[in-house]
């Protein structure tokens, strides 16, 4: 299935394929991408309505992460039962520890760390005589390309919602539209389409640098 990830494009890596190879040749689909077209609240500010009890709080949280949960889990699981049972075990050592948490730019390190750790502990209980990374060589570049795609995903969140329109219709949209077909639907004229996704693509290049 198509997705968040990378294609070259003018020096920055950017949205090429929607899932790693790994992934892709193992059936599994993941969460799709989320484009929020309105105001977008920042990690810090969703996390302490999480601590006061905001269910919708939470819920917006764990949307924001349950792909790079699930997607590190499937590259570290063998079977989509054991997929599941670690994304479980992730969310809710999040609700646990979730007070703990000093600084919320270090949520995505800590969830793929948390990950890893549960999805070893998977194994053991399986008992897994073949160490993870012995099954599947290339996991520690798909899990690199994986965080990549969440700082991508994350930077796209802080673009004006003009911005993340057009990408989305460009890069994210299931059909390949034409520019005639965005501008449409953007109310905007065809000759403006590349000049504002140059813009548009400068203001990610200066969001991921």
């Amino acid at each position: 299935m198509l997705s968040y990830a990378y294609r070259i494009f003018g020096g920055i890596s950017f949205f090429a394929v929607r899932s790693s190879p790994t992934i892709v040749s193992r059936g599994v689909d993941l969460p799709e991408v989320k484009i929020d077209k309105g105001v977008t609240k920042s990690d810090s500010e969703v996390i302490k309505s999480c601590l006061k009890g905001d269910q919708v709080a939470w819920n917006e949280l764990i949307d924001r992460y349950q792909r790079l949960i699930y997607s590190v889990a499937r590259t570290l699981s063998r079977s989509h039962e054991d997929t599941a049972d670690v994304f479980q075990q992730v969310c809710l050592e999040l609700y646990q520890r979730l007070p703990e948490l000093r600084d919320a730019q270090t949520l995505p390190a800590w969830l793929m760390t948390v990950t890893r750790r549960q999805a070893a502990a998977v194994w053991k209980a399986r008992k897994a005589s073949v160490p993870l990374n012995g099954e599947y060589p290339g996991v520690e570049y798909h899990i690199g390309w994986i965080e990549n795609e969440h700082i991508v995903e994350r930077a796209m969140l802080d673009l004006p919602q003009r911005c993340r329109l057009l990408i989305d219709l460009l890069y994210l949209h299931p059909s390949q539209l034409s520019y005639a077909a965005v501008a449409e639907r953007l109310r905007m004229p065809v000759s403006s389409i590349g000049p504002t996704r140059a813009r548009c693509l400068e203001k990610l290049r200066k969001l991921l640098s």
